[in-house]
């Protein structure tokens, strides 16, 4: 035997690179060469070692199939890659009685058993003691040992007992960052303070890990390790800050029909986490040179003194020529339920100058105030490196007046933003989103419509060209990704509108493509698009191209 090893172990060693082997298990008959080939063990091996492990792992099977009484007869080598093993494999044992008597009524409750004894199909006992330790584990007892004892046989029949040692209920105690020592504390006691309400199971240890996986500006460098002490239970969870910083933009000169010097250009910033704090800061602005001007501002600030409640403050300015200008304050006092999901209300005011003065019936000076609420619900996929925003929802809802001169006017609206990425397989996937704005008031003027078409809307329309009092838009793509970095994807974007200023009731449609290259600098992404109306057939001379590049950092 010790001869034989030896030499298995020497041949290894010398012939095994690039060489394949082979194994072949015999029984002392037919009827139990049919058992053996039941069993299915793997026959090509790579190398000796892996041979004999998967030899160790046939008789483990043997074993659990109920032969109990199997004998190794003979191995011998055949030639230089194949090994024969001839096994006596006995009587088979087809079930086993476990008496569960000695356990208390606790136990057995905990375990989901009310009887004394089982009589259980010996090749299914395995799995009922991989169950039953599932169980115990999801029930938080960890360190549960659970085994069968006094095993014996009486004629052609096994019986055992089932023993069991609990050991102590386990609760999460804490959550120890390793790596990044500055994380939020807000949103690090916001995580384990949900943690410690539920017991400790490999379940609750996955929605920790995926806690921090839907966090953006971290990555986490393995998964979650726990330490077991007498009186604690910490989860050790390892991260490193990521970039999750995007700027895109260009700056240009230009004069006015007066010779005056302007800028136009195009600048999105956003920063998150800049203070270790989880907290966002966007900032955007857009001037075409003639038409329109656009500068958005805004923060949110989460967990304030580690508390779940947030702050989320926007300024809106909006320029249409020398037509109007409008600005929007919107002030809102959040509760977190985790850092992607959280309800707001809040305060929002406009206030809207008529810049010519004309003071018509559809243009006028006005401010309106709202009394607001709104949802914001976030999913990644961490996996899909390209596309990993799963799920977006945002919901607002507000009620106040609008004030012409002395004339208060109520109002009511609410805007919907939801959209979700079908993974159909690793190449293909589906984007759907929804866009949606209802504003109710007796009367309508120009300024205060919802404004909306452009790259982050319908597409094939000009950025902000569109208006309407009620607007409802669906924009689709279909994406293929080409290679890792490269992805290509068409464009079908339909909505209807309506605004009663101008009495229009209307029908949008953009079709196009585009497609998005990642480089290690950042996303460049093109995309062509052509818009039009029911009113209006489809011409490329309307087309549209927009290019944007966004660096992350």
């Amino acid at each position: 035997m010790k001869l034989l090893f030896g030499f298995i172990l020497f041949f290894c060693f010398q012939f095994s690179l690039g060489q394949n082997f082979y194994l072949n298990i015999k029984g002392t008959s037919e009827i139990e060469n049919k058992t053996i080939d039941s069993l299915q063990y793997e026959s090509k091996h790579s190398s000796v070692a892996l041979l004999l492990e998967e030899q160790k792992r046939f008789e483990s099977k043997l074993t659990n199939q109920g032969f109990f009484d199997w004998l190794l007869l003979e191995q011998k080598k055949v030639n230089d890659s194949s090994f024969v093993f001839k096994y006596n494999l006995g009587n088979s044992i087809k079930n086993n009685t476990i008496y569960i008597g000695n356990l208390s009524a606790e136990e057995k409750s905990l375990l989901q058993i009310e009887n004394d004894s089982l009589v259980i199909a010996t090749n299914e006992v395995e799995n009922f003691m991989k169950s039953k330790i599932a169980l115990l584990e999801k029930k938080g007892y960890s360190l549960a040992n659970l085994q069968l004892t006094n095993q014996r046989k009486v004629d052609n029949n096994l019986f055992s007992e089932l023993q069991l040692k609990l050991n102590s209920k386990r609760n999460i105690t804490d959550i120890v960052i390793v790596g990044y020592d500055k994380f939020p504390a807000g949103i690090k006691k916001a995580i384990t303070k949900k943690a410690k309400k539920a017991t400790f199971n490999q379940d609750n240890l996955k929605q920790i890990n995926d806690e921090f996986d839907k966090l953006q500006f971290v990555s986490q460098l393995k998964y979650p390790e726990i330490l077991f002490t007498t009186d604690s239970t910490k989860i050790f969870v390892y991260l490193e800050k990521s970039k999750p910083n995007k700027f895109d933009g260009f700056i240009g000169f230009s004069n006015d029909d007066e010779s005056k010097l302007t800028f136009n250009g195009y600048l999105d910033l956003q920063l998150q986490n800049i203070l270790n704090t989880g907290e966002k800061f966007n900032l955007y602005w857009k001037n075409d040179g003639n038409r329109q001007t656009s500068f958005n501002l805004g923060t949110e600030l989460p967990y304030i003194f580690k508390t779940q409640i947030g702050i989320k403050a926007n300024l809106r300015i909006f320029k249409q020529d020398s037509t109007f200008q409008n600005t929007v304050t919107d002030l809102n006092l959040g509760y977190y339920f985790s850092y992607n999901t959280k309800a707001y209300i809040g305060y929002q005011k406009t206030t809207s100058v008529d810049i010519q003065n004309t003071n018509s019936f559809s243009l006028n000076d006005f401010t309106n105030t709202f009394l607001t609420t709104s949802f914001e619900y976030t999913d990644f996929d961490n996996e899909n490196f390209i596309f990993p925003e799963k799920t977006k929802v945002f919901i607002k809802a507000g009620t106040g007046n609008r004030t012409i001169t002395s004339k208060k006017t109520s109002q009511f609206f609410t805007q919907l933003d939801l959209s979700y990425n079908f993974n159909l397989n690793q190449k293909n996937s589906i984007y759907i989103r929804n866009q949606t704005f209802y504003l109710q008031s007796d009367d309508y003027v120009i300024n205060e419509l919802f404004r909306f078409g452009g790259i982050n809307s319908i597409r094939g329309f000009n950025e902000n060209s569109l208006q309407a009092n009620v607007f409802s838009g669906i924009m689709a793509e279909y994406r293929y990704l080409v290679a890792p970095n490269l992805y290509i994807h068409s464009i079908t974007d339909y909505g209807y509108f309506q605004d009663k200023t101008a009495t229009i009731d209307d029908k949008l449609l953009g079709l196009g493509f585009g497609f998005g290259l990642f480089t290690k600098n950042g996303l460049f992404n093109l995309v062509y698009a052509n818009g039009s109306t029911s009113e209006q057939a489809i011409k490329l001379s309307n087309s549209i191209i927009h290019i944007s590049f966004k660096t992350n950092f």
